[in-house]
């Protein structure tokens, strides 16, 4: 397919000149002598490239190029016409958007070099858009299956956990070795549905922010409700979970929901940083007009390089001696997303002694 080419000129030798040398080179040329024609002849068939005399009987071709470069869609790379010594028009010209320009009287040969290279510039561009455009969809594509796919996942593992809620509230299994592990079955399809409502929170916070009801909270109570949920698995694990409220500490304003999964999905984050019988701490308390919570725990550490870094979706820590790097680093970017919804800040530290603090306040407000 051959390009087309507008060529606006108002000396019709010079005209004539560049649609023959154009045309032998098998360009499609358009040709006219007014600004009135150069816009029907624009809006018949959209050129790949115009070539424009600056002054015109009826306008300038700065004026023509201002207002195509208005149009919807990929601009027309323009190449003016100009006399030699006007350099003070062809500042302005590259000043509203020129691509290039051509010394009157000019040589075939530079018209041609010039046009070519701006056309080939315009040709690789649209691949490039158009590419970009394909590689956006298919990761749509992906993204949206990956939500169908989760979404989905939600029910049955529901229905799995209120099966064992069921069989546990009636009694249906006495001894105790298999109340335990009922227990552990239970537990583990919570932190499933966690994990779940993480993955589907961070697409929704992509797409349009994470949505919060915001509400004041009992800290004391929420960290009970975290213990139960972490029970279980500090008994198979050997780890300890310290919860401290403050004194005087008696209401947080927040997300009741959300807050509850940044904590626990906090406190998973340091059980999998030092496995085993290792102390893990939980504080709340006020820092200003700030409530601010710590989960502190006794792993390696997170590498200076990796602080900011590990909060961004699908980083992990970087700890390559613990258990961490095993995780998707889907729960710390729900929990960044979280408490940025919360218009708050998170950050992980060094701990005094070894280890990390994982550190988030939340503003409060009457």
């Amino acid at each position: 397919m051959s390009h087309r080419v507008l060529v606006v000129e108002d000396d019709l030798d010079i005209q004539g000149y560049c649609k023959t040398i154009l045309e032998s080179e098998g360009f499609a040329v358009d040709a006219c002598d007014t600004a009135a024609e150069a816009r029907r002849l624009f809006a018949a068939n959209r050129p790949d490239l115009a070539v424009l005399d600056i002054g015109l009987p009826d306008g300038t071709g700065m004026d023509l190029m201002k207002e195509w470069h208005g149009f919807p869609g990929p601009k027309v790379p323009v190449l003016f016409l100009t006399a030699r010594g006007d350099l003070k028009t062809r500042l302005e010209c590259f000043q509203q958007g020129a691509t290039d320009y051509v010394h009157k009287p000019f040589a075939a040969e530079e018209l041609l070099a010039r046009a070519k290279v701006h056309l080939q510039v315009k040709k690789s561009h649209e691949e490039l858009i158009k590419r970009n455009y394909e590689l956006e969809l298919v990761a749509r594509a992906r993204q949206d299956m990956t939500d169908m796919i989760v979404h989905d996942l939600k029910a049955p593992l529901t229905a799995i956990k209120g099966t064992l809620e069921l069989i546990h509230a009636r009694g249906l299994i006495s001894q105790d070795n298999y109340v335990s592990l009922l227990s552990n079955a239970g537990s583990a399809a919570d932190f499933m549905l966690l994990m779940l409502n993480d993955m589907l929170d961070l697409a929704q916070a992509k797409a349009q922010g994470l949505k919060i009801n915001p509400a004041f909270i009992d800290p004391s109570l929420l960290l009970k409700k975290i213990e139960t949920l972490f029970a279980g698995r500090m008994k198979l694990t050997g780890a300890s979970v310290t919860m401290r409220v403050a004194p005087g500490v008696e209401k947080v304003r927040a997300d009741q929901n959300l807050l509850y999964r940044v904590l626990a999905n906090l406190i998973t984050n340091a059980m999998k940083a030092a496995p085993g019988a290792h102390p893990i701490e939980v504080d709340c308390g006020y820092n200003g007009v700030s409530a601010r919570f710590v989960v502190s725990d006794r792993g390696p550490g997170v590498p200076d390089a990796e602080k900011k870094r590990i909060f961004e979706k699908y980083v992990t820590s970087g700890r390559k001696d613990s258990a961490m790097d095993t995780g998707t680093g889907i729960g710390l970017s729900f929990c960044h997303a979280a408490v940025l919804a919360h218009k708050g800040r998170i950050w992980v530290e060094d701990r005094p002694g070894g280890g990390s603090r994982f550190v988030f306040e939340l503003p409060q407000s009457e």
